[in-house]
């Protein structure tokens, strides 16, 4: 594990905040384009709060998303509406190329539509990990964890719902993997993945490969560093 800690979720949240307009202006400067996937969660949302005060080049930034819930753009749920809030209407990023997953539509037709507008291949994938492990929409015992493709439609039976995710084939894919990861809530979960657990009987967060951590101190508590 690649693991940077920080005293506190904030500055957890500013270091990946620095080090992604740091990413954004190489990727620019070397394809033209910086091609960036969000995610939800809270510790996004202060990243998103971080970037606002940096200089990007946001006139050539392509931004897409690494999950949705069967949700609208309006609902509070919807991790678009997050970014949208939080991010994208404060800064220069082209409405063409902001390309939210739509997650009112039917789960299994958004979910190929998404896959074919993505780029060949992403500069960064931003994801969060959940209590139970779980990235994007992988959850722990469903039927995604296994899944080819780029992006799919997963069932989540203790959610009773549909969620858009990209694969661990589509993450893994990507230049580079970030995970924002705040909370000793986390702690535990974390250890097991340093441990070697595995992404599809264990926590599927594991299933992301050669990923940067951006950890706060009470997350990296049980970790061997």
């Amino acid at each position: 594990m690649n693991v940077l800690v920080s005293a506190t979720p904030q500055a957890a949240a500013t270091l990946a905040a620095q080090h992604l307009a740091r990413a954004a202006a190489s990727a620019i400067a070397e394809r033209g384009r910086f091609s960036v996937a969000l995610s939800g969660g809270s510790t996004p949302k202060l990243m998103y709060e971080a970037l606002r005060g940096l200089e990007v080049d946001w006139a050539h930034v392509h931004v897409y998303f690494s999950d949705e819930r069967s949700v609208g753009p309006d609902s509070p749920d919807s991790n678009y509406r997050s970014a949208k809030l939080g991010l994208l209407d404060h800064v220069g990023v082209p409405a063409g190329q902001v390309h939210r997953m739509e997650g009112e539509r039917d789960p299994q037709a958004a979910a190929a539509d998404y896959a074919a507008l993505l780029p060949e291949q992403l500069d960064l994938v931003l994801l969060g990990m959940g209590d139970d492990g779980h990235t994007a929409s992988l959850f722990p015992d469903t039927e995604g964890l296994q899944a080819g493709g780029r992006v799919i439609a997963n069932w989540v039976p203790k959610l009773e719902t549909w969620r858009l995710s990209f694969t661990f084939a589509e993450i893994n894919a990507a230049r580079e993997r970030w995970l924002l990861v705040t909370g000793a809530s986390k702690a535990e979960v974390l250890r097991e993945v340093q441990n070697g657990i595995d992404g599809v009987t264990g926590h599927p967060v594991a299933g992301v490969h050669d990923a940067t951590w951006y950890l706060d101190a009470a997350a990296a508590a049980e970790l061997s560093l």
